[in-house]
């Protein structure tokens, strides 16, 4: 008894030293590529074969399908790339996924890597405690590899010897004599041994381990990876049930699509088991390294599986997107709005897409500002005492409404940085920090001018018509900066800031004139000091909301130098 708990616990602490390689593995590759990834993912997606192409490429980089595809629903959730866009990126990760497995055939069962492992650890080791993020995480990246072939190593030797008359061998192994039901049984125990491991790469690879030592048929564990292809699904699932539809409907297209690729093999099984066993042969015939039979075969049946299913499916990426919005229909449930418009409450793994929504809700929140900003002359004409009166409390509102995103953003930046992030997204978060400081002070500026128009009516104190006039003309000057910030926060590209400083420079000026004027006028009585006071007090509140909006435009591009650096 003794001995077989040791035996289950040893196999399953293989498998985890092995998952947390590759955990490790993936998370530093993501840190040191990140910014490349938000680039490339939410730019290289203007056609099919070019998503297709970018979501191999990304997904073969960080060698995590579940981490690409997590960070693809953060971008469809953040509205950065549409549904559509994002079919094949989820067709390209599927195949990207197959790399890890190839590596693992070329290094992890053909050489016995874990005779290097340790240098390879020592020689990193001192880059570990460097006080650079990025030589930290190739110290990472080195652990992750390193421990990914030291556990597959540990799970080889774990295994106990074949014993060919346990009747779940006997089962396993005959089951390529009975029905195609088997099969289907064998697949689906795939998808829930990948559900519960969470990484397809460690249950094809245990899959391989088992078929390597004889206690699977190649046709069992070819049922095995099309059941634990699907199961890889899982992750994205349930990453996207707190995001909004967009980003469920793409984790249920990565998921028909793995579905339909394994029913459509099914009546084509054998012979594809058959033709793949062939393959293997020709391309083994001339070497005697009989451990890497297994590993070669899992791999082309792996990789021709999933290549073949994604060029079928690209042709009808339409059909996808159509299936996905009818199982996930609209809703127009007002309740279903939180205060944060694009993020997730479901934490994902993928730190750095966390830091593309928040940049979203700094949209949100200047559209917002905008409004506010609009209703102020409004309230300075209308003269209907319930219209004025419904205008203050929208100004109300939004005010409150602004708080409330900032104080959930505040909670939301504070929860990405307690993650492992990249020296640029460190830097990145700081300056949306500052945006998010400055816009939650615009909008306490729009309610102190609102609450300035109120006691100037209360107070039965009128302007001239120069001085609405001037205070026109400054609003302007102020919309323009507004439209600036909007422009600098709603593209990915790096902009001068010239025209800001260019119309913040001419704002100070016309204030300081103002100013100035307004305090002659009153010495010579040209209209009442309560009117001269109420006129300056809006003049000074305009002049600091473009300074405000000149701070969001800085910090903005101070975040976008850093990503374009990077690139």
């Amino acid at each position: 008894m003794y001995l077989i708990i040791h035996s289950i616990l040893t196999v399953l602490g293989s498998l985890a030293l092995f998952i947390f390689g590759m955990k490790l593995l993936s998370e530093s590759l993501q840190r040191l590529a990140g910014e490349k990834m938000r680039f490339y993912l939410s730019t290289l997606t203007s056609n099919r074969w070019r998503g297709l192409f970018t979501g191999l490429i990304i997904t073969g980089t960080i060698q995590s399908s579940s981490a690409s595809t997590v960070m693809l629903i953060g971008f469809v959730n953040a509205g950065l790339i549409s549904v559509s866009d994002s079919i094949g990126l989820v067709l390209g990760a599927n195949i990207g996924t197959t790399v890890t497995q190839w590596l693992l055939t070329l290094f992890g069962f053909s050489y016995n890597i874990s005779s290097i492992a340790l240098p390879l650890m020592a020689l990193s080791f001192p880059l570990y405690f460097s006080s650079r993020s990025k030589h930290k995480s190739l110290a990472e990246f080195i652990f992750g590899f390193t421990l990914l072939f030291i556990g597959l190593q540990f799970l080889r030797e774990s295994l106990p010897p074949i014993d060919h008359t346990s009747p779940i061998v006997e089962y396993l192994s005959g089951t390529s004599s009975q029905k195609s039901l088997s099969l289907i049984a064998i697949a689906i125990l795939g998808i829930f041994i990948t559900l519960i491991v969470q990484s397809s790469t460690a249950t094809i690879a245990l899959t391989t381990v088992l078929l390597g030592d004889g206690f699977i048929s190649f046709e069992v564990a070819a049922a095995l990876v099309v059941g634990e292809n699907i199961g890889t699904t899982g992750t994205a699932n349930l990453a996207a049930v707190f995001s909004n539809r967009n980003g469920k409907r793409t984790a249920l297209i990565h998921f028909l699509f793995n579905l339909a690729g394994a029913l459509l093999i099914l009546p084509f099984f054998r012979y594809a088991v058959h033709g793949v066993e062939l393959l293997s042969s020709f391309l083994l015939q001339n070497t005697d390294n009989e451990l890497i039979d297994a590993p070669l075969k899992i791999s082309l049946f792996h990789s021709l599986f999933n290549i073949i299913n994604a060029l079928i499916w690209i042709n009808f990426t339409p059909f996808l997107l159509k299936a996905s919005q009818y199982l996930i229909k609209p809703t127009f449930d007002i309740k279903e709005e939180n205060v944060l418009k694009y993020n997730d409450s479901f934490i994902t793994p993928v730190s750095e897409i966390s830091i593309v929504q928040a940049t979203k809700e700094l949209q949100v929140m200047s559209l917002i500002i905008e409004r506010m900003f609009t209703i102020l002359p409004e309230m300075l004409l209308e003269k209907d005492d319930q219209k004025f009166k419904a205008l203050s409390e929208e100004i109300n509102s939004k005010e409150s409404q602004i708080d409330k995103v900032e104080e959930e953003l505040n909670k939301y930046l504070s929860k990405i940085s307690e993650n492992k992030l990249s020296e640029e997204g460190s830097r990145l978060i700081n300056s949306i920090t500052i945006s998010v400081n400055n816009l939650e002070s615009m909008a306490d500026v729009c309610y102190k001018l609102a609450r300035t128009i109120e006691k100037k009516n209360e107070m039965k104190a009128w302007f001239t018509q120069d001085q609405r006039n001037n205070l026109q003309e400054i609003a302007d000057l102020v919309h323009n900066s507004l439209v600036i910030m909007q422009l600098h926060l709603s593209t990915n590209k790096s902009l001068s800031s010239e025209d800001a400083e260019k119309n913040e420079a001419a704002i100070n000026i016309m204030r300081i004139r103002l100013v100035e004027q307004n305090m002659k006028d009153l010495q010579e009585n040209t209209y009442p000091v309560i009117s001269g006071n109420y006129y300056q007090q809006m003049i000074v509140y305009y002049e600091k909301l473009a300074d405000h909006a000149i701070n969001v435009v800085e910090a903005v591009n101070h975040g976008k130098k850093n990503i374009k650096k990077s690139l």
